[in-house]
C-alpha cells in the first residue's frame, strides 16, 4: 500500500513538472476547436440573419438573450463576452421607443445581468452578475448591483473582460452618487 502511494505521488510530481503540465489531450483540442467554430457561427447568425453589430472575436453565450425587436440597435465590441442568462435590451415597450445599446470592446457582462435600452457600456468594463444597468457605464469601470453602480474605476481588462491586475484601480466612495475618491477630495476633507 505504501509503495503504491509513493509511486502515485512520484508520477503526480512528474506530471506537474516539465512540458507535460501544459499539454492537452486530443479530445480537449478537438472540443476547443469546435467551440471556437460554433461561437463564430453564433456571431455570424446574429450579424447576418438579425442585422446586429457584433464585432469579430466577441463571445455570446447560447443562453444569452439579445433583443431581436430592434436588432440594428445592438452593438457589441471586439473581444467582449456576454455570459449565460444575460439580457441586452434595445427597445422599451412601455414607452414605445427603440434605442441604440452599445457594449464596448474587452468587456465582460456577468451571468444574469440586464442591460437596459439606450445604455452604453464603455470599453474595458466589467458588469457583475445579476446587475441591472440603467445608466451609461464609463470606460475602465467595474459595476454591479441593482441598480448597477460604479464600484471601481481605472481597471484594465484583456480579452473577454478578464481583469488585468497590473493596472491601478481607483476606489469609489460608497455614497449615494458613487463619486470616486480623489486627492483633491481627500485634501478638502482634511481642512
Amino acid at each position: 500500500m505504501a509503495m503504491a502511494l509513493c509511486c502515485l505521488i512520484k508520477s503526480f510530481r512528474i506530471m506537474q513538472s516539465g512540458s507535460h503540465a501544459l499539454r492537452y489531450s486530443w479530445p480537449t483540442k478537438i472540443r476547443t476547436s469546435l467551440y471556437k467554430k460554433l461561437i463564430g457561427l453564433v456571431r455570424l447568425y446574429y450579424n447576418r440573419v438579425w442585422g446586429m453589430h457584433i464585432a469579430e472575436g466577441a463571445r455570446i453565450s447560447l443562453t444569452a438573450k439579445l433583443d431581436k425587436t430592434y436588432p440594428d440597435g445592438l452593438h457589441i465590441g471586439t473581444y467582449s463576452a456576454v455570459t449565460f442568462r444575460s439580457s441586452v435590451m434595445t427597445h422599451d415597450f412601455v414607452n414605445g421607443v427603440h434605442l441604440q445599446t452599445r457594449i464596448g470592446a474587452y468587456c465582460f457582462i456577468g451571468a444574469g445581468a440586464l442591460i437596459m435600452p439606450g445604455v452604453t457600456v464603455g470599453d474595458h468594463c466589467i458588469v457583475g452578475a445579476g446587475s441591472v444597468v440603467l445608466r451609461d457605464v464609463p470606460p475602465h469601470s467595474l459595476v454591479f448591483g441593482n441598480p448597477a453602480r460604479v464600484m471601481e474605476k481605472g481597471i484594465m481588462t484583456g480579452e473577454f473582460g478578464r481583469r488585468l491586475r497590473n493596472a491601478e484601480a481607483t476606489p469609489v466612495a460608497h455614497g449615494s452618487d458613487s463619486v470616486p475618491i480623489t486627492d483633491a477630495a481627500l485634501s478638502g476633507a482634511a481642512s
